[in-house]
């Protein structure tokens, strides 16, 4: 039986070797881990999750690597570890490269304190998202069943000590340039590597990058994340965008030009809904449908970044405010400010 190949190799203008490896991080979900080759640098940019499935499929890449391409490449050897960001499907595995070897593991300064501190980032951004369901209108079974959810997904995850910190504009390893991005995640990053941007989460080449309000997690939230779309499309010289799952993206002007209409749309859709007082679980259901299990959470999250991205401007102003004035933490119901146009 042929196995079909699944890595895919990509070049700079100067030649760095740049591998793709598909992992399966999570039940059919798959990201994209890159083995970038310079020299005598062999980096990382993410590393997945760390379940078993994970692990399987990044040692099986290495090994397609080393059959198909000759390079003389190991996990246990990379010299290099980037995390784009702050999310398990990226950072999972991180331990290993901390404690098993001797690769120097980079993140972003607003992203360090979750993965050296995990267990109090997943206790304090629990309560934070209790009071964003109290107010969006869930009730309180539900609440309670999602709050546990988002625990449960978190728990197999400990703490790491990292200590090398990137900032914007830091330039790594050989001269690759880092360009902070937040929106998606506080300490998203993009990595620049000649013409090539590892753009992670930041820009994806089919769906656009899940939102969630800055109210839960700072540095979040589609004001950030608008901004730092705009700060990628002025990045000079980029021939060529590999994401963090999906297909590699070779028009990055375009792409980011189709992400922003897709949001100025859903923005119009929300000051639609609001003309009549509505709270955010009924936003919510009339943008995308009933949800269930964990994308009920990331549908509350995604109607939350552009309700709050509208109530910031004066668009969206709350019907309810006498209740709230009242009342410790009531349900919020939003209402389109009059004159404001979709």
């Amino acid at each position: 039986m042929t196995v079909e190949p699944r890595v895919r190799r990509y070049a700079t203008r100067s030649g760095i070797r740049i591998y793709q490896l598909p992992v399966e991080t999570f039940p059919l979900h798959v990201n994209n881990i890159y083995l970038i080759l310079d020299g005598d640098h062999s980096t990382l940019f993410d590393v997945g999750s760390g379940t078993p499935q994970s692990v399987e499929d990044l040692t099986r890449g290495f090994a397609e690597v080393r059959e198909r391409f000759g390079e003389r490449v190991d996990v246990a050897a990379v010299q290099h570890v980037v995390i784009s960001h702050s999310h398990i499907d990226h950072f999972g595995f991180v331990a290993y490269f901390t404690r098993e070897t001797d690769a120097d593991v980079f993140i972003h300064e607003l992203d360090a304190r979750v993965l050296n501190n995990f267990e109090e980032r997943i206790v304090l951004a629990s309560k934070d998202l209790r009071v964003f369901m109290e107010r969006s209108g869930l009730k309180p079974e539900a609440r309670q069943e999602l709050e546990e959810m988002y625990r449960f997904s978190k728990h197999f995850f400990k703490s790491v000590e990292l200590d090398r910190i990137l900032r914007d504009g830091d330039r790594i390893i050989n001269g690759y340039v880092v360009h902070h991005v937040p929106g998606h995640c506080p300490g998203q990053i993009c990595l620049q590597v000649e013409d090539v941007l590892f753009t992670a989460d930041h820009v994806l080449s089919r769906i656009t990058p899940h939102q969630s309000p800055a109210s839960i997690t700072p540095f979040c939230g589609l004001e950030h994340y608008l901004g730092s779309l705009e700060k990628i499309r002025r990045v000079e010289g980029v021939s060529l965008a590999l994401p963090g799952h999906e297909e590699a993206i070779p028009d990055l002007g375009a792409r980011i030009d189709a992400i922003a209409a897709h949001h100025t749309r859903r923005l119009n859709q929300v000051l639609e809904i609001c003309r009549e007082p509505a709270h955010l679980v009924e936003i919510s259901k009339r943008l995308f449908g009933p949800k269930s299990g964990y994308t009920r959470i990331l549908a509350l999250e995604e109607a939350g970044a552009h309700v709050e991205y509208l109530f910031q401007r004066g668009e969206l102003r709350i019907a309810n405010l006498d209740e709230l004035s009242r009342e410790s933490n009531p349900v919020i119901f939003y209402e389109t400010r009059r004159g404001a146009t979709p």
